[in-house]
């Protein structure tokens, strides 16, 4: 029999298990090359980055219309205050994208000159740099069908990093507040979790930038090492993707129950 606290812990790990295992079985189906893996991480940095960043300020806008619904704030202040919003989100949303998605386009010109795709313009995506919607629609139309199937565990394992900032926003807390139900359980913190803020928020797609582009320079290593297999792949996903900080929370959870008996 499982106690509350594995049940929860069981429930917040396993669908990290399983997109550790979805993300394996792909490369393993599909027979991926170090071309097709590096894409695919390319395309999963840029997805869960941005969609990041939009729920980061979905949950700034949703904490601004609970504020003006508080019986403090007059009627007269609301207006202005819904202006200046708008203004403050859309800088923050047209910034956001210039900077993050150019950083994407200008690292694709580099990886295309070494892992070249079939039909993918010369400079990779480098016309896109500066126009989000182009870079967009050239993701969409080059990269989408290979390796969107790839999206679906990566969103999994990154659910946490990609809708926490709108789910805490709603909840009205600054600790996330986990719920009772399995499916609201996938997106539930450890107990040692820390506290949200925006600025961590608009932080964590860049964090996962660089923890995406170091694991593409590592494959890139490897293929001139010419070192390549699927167990350096399996090892080096585990490292990177594994819950390893599940783990870790369940052995805390696991000493202070020891403690108390």
């Amino acid at each position: 029999m499982i106690s509350a606290t594995g049940d929860n812990w069981f429930r917040r790990v396993l669908p990290d298990i399983l997109a550790f295992g979805l993300g394996l079985g792909q490369a393993y189906f599909f027979k991926w090359n170090t071309t097709d893996l590096v894409w695919s991480l390319w395309l999963c940095s840029l997805v869960t980055g941005y969609l990041t960043i939009l729920s980061a300020l979905s949950g700034g806008a949703a904490t601004g219309i609970r504020m003006l619904r508080q019986k403090e704030i007059k009627k007269t202040q609301c207006l202005p205050a819904i202006l200046i919003g708008l203004v403050v989100g859309l800088f923050f949303l047209g910034f956001f994208s210039l900077h993050f998605c150019g950083f994407h386009a200008i690292h694709s010109v580099f990886l295309r000159g070494f892992f070249p795709v079939d039909g993918m313009p010369s400079d990779g995506f480098g016309a896109a740099f500066m126009n989000p919607p182009l870079l967009w629609v050239l993701v969409f139309r080059h990269l989408l069908q290979p390796y969107g199937l790839f999206l679906i565990p990566a969103l999994i394992a990154e659910r946490k990093q990609v809708f926490s900032p709108l789910m805490r926003a709603i909840e009205g807390e600054r600790a996330f507040k986990p719920v009772r139900s399995f499916a609201a359980g996938w997106l539930a913190e450890t107990p040692d979790a820390k506290r949200y803020d925006l600025g961590e928020a608009m932080s964590r797609p860049y964090i996962n930038v660089v923890r995406m582009h170091l694991l593409i320079f590592f494959f890139g290593f490897c293929h001139i090492m010419k070192i390549e297999s699927f167990f350096i792949y399996a090892v080096v996903y585990s490292v990177y993707f594994f819950p390893w900080r599940e783990v870790k929370g369940w052995k805390k959870v696991k000493g202070r129950k020891n403690k108390r008996i």
